[in-house]
């Protein structure tokens, strides 16, 4: 293509192309991935936990390198497991999931009330450890994990299963409802207010109603369902509830 009438022949291309990438720099995708949505809303609140828990790592840390220690540990797995534990709590209160990975020192569904008290002592240790803040009464931390925190609306989700559980189970069994809410430790009228929605759309899996029966014979029935939520904070999502309705 060279206008040269013989060959061969070495010509230098008149025009200087300037390189405009610059030296030294790693090479990088072009490409940026969207960020991955939640496909249902176990996942959304499940995002939204781990952020919660990732604020908080900070505090938690701060808190254990001074004190040199941690109550978290009852379930079989550590502070690095708390994300795994919410997981385990979400897939729980959306529909009795009974299923729990390996490790854990403690069957389903005994092993929630060791998860609520690892994820507790996470929430209130981190909440306890943020320098210059003066530190919260007992109170004022289970006002603040169970009214103001994602996971203690979670924690009233998984109460309400067990609770669901265990009324049909008496149900089924010939009681009243006044009986029912004396052996479940329930404000008098719960079990007539909600005995209906319970029959009708119970979201009780065929394992937890096993459990439930076999508490029941046992004399044990709401042993799990009281250990979840302290009495003092039992209705107070209730009475939340109610006075956002009216104002």
């Amino acid at each position: 293509m060279v206008n040269q009438p013989a060959a061969p022949a070495l010509v230098d291309y008149p025009d200087i192309i300037e390189d405009d990438i610059p030296d030294e720099e790693g090479w990088s995708c072009p490409v940026i991935f969207p960020t991955a949505e939640p496909h249902t809303e176990s996942d959304s609140l499940k995002a939204q936990l781990r952020r919660e828990t990732q604020l908080l790592r900070p505090w938690f840390d701060e808190g254990l390198r001074r004190r040199g220690r941690t109550t978290v540990g009852t379930s079989g797995k550590g502070p690095d497991s708390i994300g795994e534990m919410l997981g385990v709590l979400v897939n729980f209160s959306a529909d009795a999931d009974m299923e729990v990975p390996d490790g854990y020192a403690h069957p389903m569904p005994q092993l929630l009330r060791y998860l609520t008290a690892d994820i507790r002592a996470f929430y209130f240790e981190a909440a306890t450890s943020k320098p210059g803040v003066p530190f919260p009464s007992p109170e004022d931390l289970e006002e603040w994990f169970f009214l103001e925190t994602m996971v203690g609306d979670v924690f009233y989700q998984v109460r309400e299963r067990l609770v669901s559980a265990d009324i049909l189970v008496l149900l089924a069994n010939g009681l009243e409802d006044d009986e029912i809410d004396s052996l479940l430790v329930l404000m008098a009228g719960t079990t007539a207010q909600t005995a209906d929605e319970v029959v009708r759309k119970p979201g009780i899996s065929r394992d937890l109603l096993k459990v439930s029966v076999e508490d029941f014979y046992a004399d044990l029935v709401g042993r799990f369902a009281r250990s979840i939520v302290p009495i003092a904070m039992r209705d107070r999502r209730r009475e939340r509830i109610r006075q956002a309705k009216v104002s």
